[in-house]
């Protein structure tokens, strides 16, 4: 069986991860990879053994013509190169933020459509482990009616020697509405949109708490108001220690996790009891599962295990469309309203 060809256009650090998941992928191939740093693409490809390496993007998309683009580039540079992809009838996937505006997402959907194309934003923590864990719980009624999200990132990106504040090379994020936030925002959005459902009302609060960094804020805040519950969103770049926590609260449980530790589930369920000895057993549950959450992150760091749990998953998942011409894993509809609330929540950011 043919396998299918990939290619990846951007050799920056986002990109080495695209090309270990895509090594542990039997029916794909990367045929080559495209940088503007003759350089980097080379080391790139002696790298991960990837035959081809070019300069300018349309080059290798007129040669190769592959099942399946990685853009992993600026997000700046995403729209005109993504549309000489579909201008090809070639598919895309393509790192977050999928566009700086709102208004260019909507010219590669209406683009993508027209050629009747492929076209993906990376939303690798869908895939994640500690995630499908929490809405398993949820599908099987075990959490009871969800109430409440939260979803926290905090990372330290005003901290001294920081590379998002570095006044001598500034940060591709700084470009982004919100700035180096922007960055960040599309997975908040996502992770929030796939809990609450369509957006019905979005409230959002920027604030600079830093003042001395380039920054146009490292703090924010929001509400969403869904179609199926609400959610409580945030970053913070002074917290710490850094962290990417998710909480869903529900009649029957609540849940946590953090999606920058190895992965695990942390809970606390209505249990009928004594309520001091109870308080006991949700001790010994939650030990348990934060000593078997801790033992298999350090077995898949030893075994070399990439650190963005779900980012193999979620290619596999899109390669598996193309293979078998089947609707992609996220619908365009789906990225048109998450882009949507992306957009509304960094309506208020500072230029």
């Amino acid at each position: 069986m043919r396998k299918l060809s990939g290619v990846l256009i951007g050799c920056g650090a986002i990109a080495r991860e695209h090309l270990t998941a895509l090594a542990e992928l039997d029916n794909v191939e990367v045929s080559g990879v495209c940088d503007i740093s003759s350089a980097r693409a080379e080391a790139m490809a002696e790298r991960f053994q990837v035959p081809k390496f070019y300069t300018n993007h349309r080059d290798l998309l007129d040669e190769l013509k592959p099942d399946l683009v990685h853009i992993t580039t600026p997000p700046a540079s995403h729209l005109p190169i993504a549309m000489d992809c579909l201008e090809r009838g070639l598919n895309v996937f393509c790192e977050k933020p999928m566009t700086v505006q709102y208004a260019d997402f909507c010219l590669l959907k209406d683009k993508a459509i027209a050629k009747g194309t492929m076209l993906m934003e990376n939303q690798q923590n869908r895939f994640h482990s500690s995630v499908r864990r929490i809405l398993q719980l949820i599908e099987t009624g075990e959490l009871g009616d969800v109430l409440d999200v939260q979803i926290c990132l905090s990372l330290n990106i005003t901290g001294p020697n920081s590379a998002y504040t570095d006044m001598n090379a500034p940060h591709f994020g700084m470009t982004l509405p919100g700035g180096v936030i922007g960055d960040f925002l599309p997975h908040i959005a996502y992770l929030a949109y796939m809990f609450t459902g369509k957006a019905l009302a979005v409230n959002a609060v920027w604030t600079k708490h830093t003042k001395c960094t380039p920054l146009p804020a490292d703090e924010f805040r929001g509400l969403i108001k869904g179609e199926r519950t609400t959610a409580f969103v945030s970053f913070s770049g002074n917290a710490q220690p850094d962290g990417f926590l998710i909480r869903v609260i529900g009649t029957r449980m609540r849940v946590e996790a953090n999606l920058y530790e190895p992965p695990k589930v942390v809970s606390k369920r209505l249990r009928k009891g004594e309520p001091a000895l109870m308080t006991v057993v949700d001790g010994i549950a939650e030990a348990r599962q934060v000593l078997t959450g801790s033992i298999g992150g350090f077995v898949r760091k030893l075994a070399g295990q990439s650190s963005y749990d779900g980012m193999k998953d979620m290619l596999a998942a899109t390669y598996r469309s193309i293979e078998l011409k089947q609707p992609q894993p996220i619908s365009l509809q789906e990225l048109d309203e998450i882009a949507q609330l992306a957009d509304q929540l960094s309506a208020t950011a500072k230029p």
